[in-house]
C-alpha cells in the first residue's frame, strides 16, 4: 500500500456496521461519456450510476465508496467498489439485477458478498493500468474513444529501456500533475512497466502500488517522446530522477487509459 493511502487511512478510519452484509462489485465501463467515476453535482459519473442503482433497489441511498478515482475519458475493465447494506439478494441476483438498472456504457461483471470490514480503497494493495495506442498513418475511426492515435513510427526498444528504469521504488513527482490537495509522498514502487507491439497497437501496462494523480498518462506520454526520437532512454530516466514536473513532456490523452484490475489480500474479500 503506497505512503499516501496510509496517510488516509490514519487520519480517516474505516468504521463498519457487522449488522450489515458487505458487497464487492467488479465494473466494467466505457469512460467516453462520463466526467469520471467520482459524483460531481450537475455531471454524469460512474459512481453517480451506480448508486441511482443502489437506490432503486434498497429504496434508500446506499454509499459506494470505489478503490480509486478515474478522470474523464478513462475506461475500466477492472474498477472494484464496495457498500455495505442489508442483504437484499445473493450475489448472483444482485450483479443482474444492478445490470438491469444501468445504463449500457457500464456493467457490474462480478458481485460478491464479503465481510462488512472490506474496503474498496483502504485495503486495495495494487493496481495494474493499461493503455492502448494505436501506432498507424491512418487513424481508425472505431478507436476515435479508445487510443491514442501516433502516426509516425515509433522506437519500441529505446521505449522498452525506458520503461525498466521504472521498475523499484522511486519519486515519481515528475510524472504527476497538481491534483488540487496536499499530497504525503510522491513516492511508490511500480513492480511492472512493460510495452510489446501487437500489430499496429502498443500495449502499455503498469502495475503498482499506488498511483499519483494522472501519473500513467504521464509515464506513457514520456515513453512515446522516447519513441519519437524526440528525447532519449537516458533522458527520460534523468527526469524521473529530477523529480520536477516542469522536466517532463506532456501527458497523454485519457481515451487510451484503462483500469484493469485491483489487488486485494486473499483474506480481505472471501466469496459467500
Amino acid at each position: 500500500m503506497s505512503l499516501e493511502s496510509l496517510a488516509v487511512r490514519k487520519s480517516r478510519p474505516h468504521r463498519f456496521d457487522p449488522a450489515l452484509q458487505g458487497h464487492k462489485l467488479t465494473i466494467a465501463y466505457r469512460g467516453t461519456e462520463f466526467s469520471g467515476w467520482q459524483c460531481q453535482p450537475g455531471k454524469r459519473t460512474v459512481q453517480e450510476c451506480l448508486e441511482s442503482a443502489l437506490e432503486k433497489l434498497w429504496g434508500k441511498k446506499i454509499s459506494l465508496q470505489g478503490s480509486g478515482r478515474t478522470d474523464t475519458g478513462v475506461h475500466a475493465l477492472g474498477q472494484v467498489a464496495s457498500f455495505n447494506a442489508p442483504r437484499l439478494h445473493n450475489a448472483i441476483v444482485l450483479q443482474r439485477a444492478l445490470n438491469a438498472n444501468l445504463p449500457r456504457d457500464v456493467r457490474v461483471v462480478n458481485c460478491r458478498l464479503v465481510s462488512p470490514a472490506f474496503h474498496a480503497r483502504f485495503d486495495a494493495i495494487a493496481k495494474t493500468y493499461r493503455y492502448l495506442v494505436l501506432n498507424h498513418l491512418v487513424q481508425n475511426p472505431f478507436t476515435l474513444d479508445t487510443h491514442w492515435h501516433v502516426p509516425r513510427p515509433l522506437d519500441l526498444p529505446s521505449m522498452r529501456r525506458a520503461a525498466k528504469m521504472l521498475l523499484g521504488r522511486h519519486d515519481f513527482a515528475s510524472f504527476t500533475s497538481n491534483p488540487g490537495y496536499e499530497r504525503e509522498s510522491t513516492v511508490r514502487t511500480m513492480t511492472r512497466a512493460s510495452v510489446v507491439r501487437d500489430g499496429a497497437i502498443l500495449v502499455f501496462h503498469f502495475t503498482s502500488e499506488g498511483y499519483l494523480y494522472r501519473m500513467v498518462r504521464n509515464l506513457v506520454g514520456g515513453l512515446i517522446k522516447v519513441g519519437l526520437g524526440k528525447m532519449t532512454a537516458n533522458d527520460f530516466g534523468r527526469i524521473l530522477k529530477a523529480c520536477s514536473r516542469s522536466e517532463a513532456p506532456a501527458n497523454a490523452p485519457a481515451c487510451g487509459l484503462y483500469l484493469m484490475n485491483v489487488k486485494y489480500p486473499a483474506k480481505k474479500a472471501p466469496s459467500s
